[in-house]
């Protein structure tokens, strides 16, 4: 996927805009109910980034830990694969780092976990749209 479809699939998951079967982009097809789960997954990091940046270590904290739960949830796990598994696991402990840095009020660790956050996020998203997972197949 090319850097435009990719910046448009992220500010329709920003925006809160429905993506269907109908509406495919590079063959990824996101389930309705995962476009709000990613705008609260979105939502989270944007308010680790400001905590980050103001050093608000509570709101740091309480927003790895909102994460954490978040990819705990049952529209999270639509996946049933050990790269997938591992995938989530990974976040969730990006998510602890970010938290117990944050609690240590520990900026330049909870910034290098962010970031380790980041990059598992792109990684996961990048293993969907390889193996072209089409979330409309899985439960609702």
């Amino acid at each position: 996927m090319n850097a435009f479809r990719w910046f448009v699939l992220l500010a329709v998951v920003s925006t809160g805009a429905m993506v269907s079967a109908q509406d495919p982009i590079d063959g990824v097809v996101i389930r309705e109910n995962v476009v709000p789960l990613m705008h609260r997954k979105l939502d989270r990091a944007k308010d680790i980034l400001e905590g980050l940046t103001l050093e608000q270590y509570e709101k740091i904290a309480s927003n790895a830990r909102s994460l954490r739960l978040l990819s705990m949830e049952s529209d999270w796990n639509v996946v049933q694969t050990q790269e997938y598994q591992k995938q989530s696991n990974d976040f969730r402990r990006a998510c602890d780092s970010i938290e117990k840095a944050a609690e240590a009020k520990d900026a330049s660790r909870a910034a290098l976990a962010y970031v380790t956050l980041t990059v598992r996020c792109i990684e996961c998203h990048r293993y969907m749209r390889d193996n072209k997972i089409d979330l409309t197949s899985y439960r609702k």
